[in-house]
């Protein structure tokens, strides 16, 4: 597929490269420069196809400097300024899971071998900062070894990798040896049922969701009963002793159930928001303190380095708004601004996703077809304007978005294309 946007002249800078082999590279690389995430977007800068054989991206995340691009065999880093390649660590023949860890520091791949299910997998810790390997090691800690067992991989934080095992205990591996670090049992606390139910590391704090509740003995299950007690909150540990070093209760939801499927996202100022499985319901952590806020009327689309403002979109009257933590609105895009441009949102197709920025919201779309010329792809709609991100087709073609993310430098969009292929666009 051939695309017709004006994109900026990429020059491609390998920092580092793991084969087949999983060695570090030749070591010494420089410090990737970071970028400022874009406020606003008006256009298509750049775009990235994915290596040959890629079928389709495991996903697209943020790291300093750009993007970071997970394929079939492992992770490749793109600048969010012009699309080049900053660093690559690919285990070919392989298969991978990933993810962003450490407060935006790190990089953690696990390697695993689809045609050898008895081969241990292998822990692959990428530092952002150059894109350089810096542990690279097998996982040999009994049944634990396992990536499904021993959980996610956003836990890597210093020198350990913390995970949850069983239902409630807390247990961290020193990296680049899979040597258990410490461990804490029971961290819910609860008299009957109890749960850890998802985890966020900061740079300094390890956050714990927990949960409690009592089942009657000989009863059907009650966790997802309205109107059943139960009680949730956080744990905040210390991730090189797991000391702890608060815990505060602060439920919300309707049952225990609503409390189990919360999701924990660390921000890049550090603060920790908690989301519950239906809209408008939300927390913010300070990893610091523990102390909880409550967050109505919107989810939190963006949030400023420092933490002291955060961008709310309210799904119900397409409004936004920055605002500070549980006080002052500094700035709202309402139902006059937005209906300035509800016409140009409307002609999105597919089902639309809306990201926030600091200027506003952009609103993707996620089917497209066109032929020769432009085709709205995209629509910014910003607190003093709203307008329309267009893209040029050279042909009859089509293509699927995926996923769509604020990164340093471009908002990044990940597509598949009618050919199979699959790639990254960057919107400035």
């Amino acid at each position: 597929m051939r695309y017709g946007a004006a994109v900026a002249v990429v020059t491609t800078f390998l920092l580092t490269s793991c084969g087949a082999g999983g060695s570090a590279g030749s070591g010494g690389a420089e410090e990737i420069r970071d970028l400022d995430r874009p406020g606003s977007v008006s256009g298509v800068a750049w775009t990235w196809e994915a290596p040959e054989g890629v079928a389709d991206l495991a996903g697209v995340h943020a790291v300093p400097g750009g993007v970071a691009a997970l394929v079939d065999d492992g992770v490749i880093g793109l600048s969010g300024e012009n699309g080049g390649v900053m660093w690559e660590h690919r285990v070919p023949g392989s298969e991978v899971f990933g993810a962003v860890a450490g407060q935006g520091r790190y990089f953690v791949l696990q390697v695993l071998d689809p045609d050898d299910t008895e081969a241990p997998p292998r822990m692959l810790v990428v530092d952002l900062s150059t894109g350089e390997s810096v542990h690279d090691y097998e996982l040999r800690d009994g049944d634990s070894a396992s990536g499904p067992v021993r959980g996610g991989l956003a836990g890597v934080t210093g020198e350990h990798w913390i995970t949850v095992e069983g239902d409630e205990d807390l247990v961290a591996h020193e990296l680049g040896s899979d040597e258990p670090a410490w461990s804490v049992p029971g961290v819910a606390g609860c008299d009957d049922v109890g749960s850890v139910d998802r985890t966020a590391a900061t740079d300094d704090v390890l956050v714990a969701a927990f949960t409690c509740y009592e089942q009657p003995e000989g009863e059907d299950p009650v966790e997802m009963t309205e109107g059943q007690e139960f009680v949730s909150g956080f744990a905040g540990f210390d991730p090189a002793t797991g000391d702890e070093l608060w815990r505060t209760e602060a439920p919300a939801g309707m049952f225990p159930g609503d409390a189990h499927e919360r999701d924990l996202t660390v921000h890049e100022s550090g603060i920790v928001t908690a989301y519950y499985p239906y809209e408008q319901v939300g927390q913010v952590v300070d990893a610091a303190t523990g102390d909880v806020e409550a967050l109505e009327g919107g989810e939190v689309l963006w949030a400023s380095e420092d933490g002291s403002l955060l961008g709310m979109w309210d799904g119900r009257t397409r409004g936004y708004r920055i605002q500070e933590i549980g006080a002052d609105v500094r700035e709202s895009l309402g139902d006059e601004q937005a209906g300035a441009g509800a016409a140009i949102v409307n002609a999105l197709q597919g089902d639309v996703e809306t990201v926030g920025l600091e200027g506003g919201v952009l609103h993707m779309g996620d089917l497209f077809e066109g032929g020769a010329g432009e085709t709205e792809l995209a629509a910014f709609e910003g607190f003093e304007e709203t307008v329309p991100v267009m893209f040029s087709w050279d042909a009859e073609a089509s293509m699927e978005v995926d996923q769509t993310v604020v990164v340093p430098g471009a908002v990044a969009v990940s597509y598949i294309d009618h050919s199979g292929s699959s790639g990254v666009m960057g919107l400035q």
